[in-house]
Parts: C-alpha cells; sequence; structure tokens
C-alpha cells in the first residue's frame, strides 16, 4: 500500500472514530464544516482525494487539530463500541467470503465456524438441508459437527435421533471439527463404519425407550480422537 492511500485509509478511519465519539451524524458533521454530507460520506469511506482546506474545515468542526486525524489509535485504549466499530469492516469481508460459500450469516448456526472448516477440507456447503452438512467435488455428502473444547467434550448430534435419522446418517463420513473458542485447532474424518458402535447403541436405546426420539445424544471427543483421521492441524498448518 502506498504511503498515500494509507494516509487517506486513516484520514477516513479517523474521521469515522472522532465524529462518533463527538455523537455527530455525517449531515451535523458537514453543516458545523461547510461541506456536502455525501463529501464527508465519501472522506469516511476513503474515496475521494481530500484537500487541505477540507481538511482543517473538518478539524475545526470536530474541534480536534489536524494531526489527529492522521495518528494511529491505540485499540486497547478505545472504548468497546469503537473497538466493535474499527472490527466490523473485518467481519464484513469475512461475510463476504463465506457468502462465496452458501453461507448466509456467519452468527446463525455457527456459519462462521463452518466457513474455516469447508476452506480446509475443500467442501462445499448443501443448501436447503437441516444442519451444516457439506458435500466434495465428487458428490459424497459428509455430516459436520464441531465443538468448543474449552466448553464441551463432545458432540451433539441430532434433537429427534430415531432409525430414520440413524440411516441418513449411515451413508455418509463424518467430519469432526475441535474449537478452543473460535480457533479452529483440528478436523477428524470418520467413516460410517468408525461411528457403527454409536449407531448401534443408539438403535437400542430408541427400542428400549418405547421407541421414542433420543434428544440430542452426544459422540465423545475422546472417541473422535482414537477412530478418526487427523485430516488438519493448526499446528502443523497455522493461519
Amino acid at each position: 500500500m502506498s504511503n498515500k492511500k494509507a494516509a487517506k485509509e486513516k484520514l477516513a478511519e479517523n474521521i469515522r472514530i472522532i465524529r462518533k465519539q463527538k455523537g455527530l451524524s455525517q449531515e451535523e458533521l458537514a453543516d458545523r464544516a461547510g461541506l456536502h454530507r455525501t463529501y464527508i460520506g465519501s472522506v469516511e469511506r476513503g474515496e475521494r482525494n481530500i484537500a487541505i482546506e477540507a481538511i482543517q474545515k473538518i478539524a475545526t468542526a470536530l474541534n480536534c487539530g489536524i494531526s489527529q486525524l492522521f495518528i494511529s489509535y491505540d485499540f486497547d485504549r478505545l472504548d468497546e463500541l469503537q473497538k466493535l466499530q474499527k472490527l466490523f469492516p473485518f467481519l464484513r469481508k469475512y461475510q463476504e467470503l463465506a457468502a462465496k460459500h452458501g453461507i448466509g450469516d456467519i452468527f446463525q448456526d455457527n456459519g462462521g465456524k463452518l466457513l474455516q472448516v469447508l476452506l480446509h477440507t475443500g467442501l462445499k456447503a448443501v443448501s436447503g438441508r437441516e444442519g451444516n452438512d457439506a458435500v466434495d467435488d465428487k458428490g459424497q455428502e459428509y455430516e459436520l459437527k464441531s465443538l468448543n473444547k474449552l466448553l464441551t467434550t463432545s458432540f451433539s448430534t441430532h434433537h429427534h435421533m430415531n432409525p430414520q435419522i440413524i440411516a441418513k446418517y449411515r451413508k455418509v463420513p463424518w467430519i469432526f471439527a475441535v474449537y478452543e473458542s473460535i480457533e479452529l485447532k483440528k478436523i477428524y474424518k470418520l467413516t460410517s463404519k468408525d461411528i457403527e458402535p454409536y449407531y448401534q447403541k443408539w438403535e437400542k436405546k430408541w427400542h428400549d425407550d418405547g421407541k421414542k426420539d433420543i434428544n440430542n445424544p452426544k459422540i465423545q471427543l475422546t472417541f473422535v480422537e482414537e477412530h478418526g483421521t487427523l485430516i488438519y492441524d493448526s499446528e502443523k498448518d497455522p493461519y
């Protein structure tokens, strides 16, 4: 990035931060500075080369020195809303990337975590299905599961486990993603044969309980680690 472009982006960011600190809308800042609102908007988006006279008008309207419009703000010194405002442009870019892989909302149904799994495995999300299912380039479908090992030691499955769901599960391999908070640590692949002991246990419980659906039986992380094939390890392939 050129120094000129970096300065323009820093100026745009700081005008936006200071304006919001002052509780001003773009229109209010424009009125104080004697400029048009659309001009202020384009400046804050970094789309416009701005003359020194306009910079002086904006600084005066914000009651700050011109130098304050070009300094780098220490992220840790910002309040929480300001931190969110600085981070959100990157979240938008993450959402744009997710949308290309069929994930409409990174905050819904572990969408942000699902994207990491898809990118590391080369799988594609299958839309219009229940759960985080995916498919490879040969048409093989997969069941995707994840957990945060800081919070739990087992993977959730299905809230209405019954023979029909088990039959569906038996047709596909499973991908198990292990996280620590939002950090993807490992991905394991298990075949249907690997998981067969669980299928048999669930079928028996379903029959023994009077053919009632089982509410979300779990698969233990230790079982996945013991029987699965490790296909991604963050220690060997860090971001």
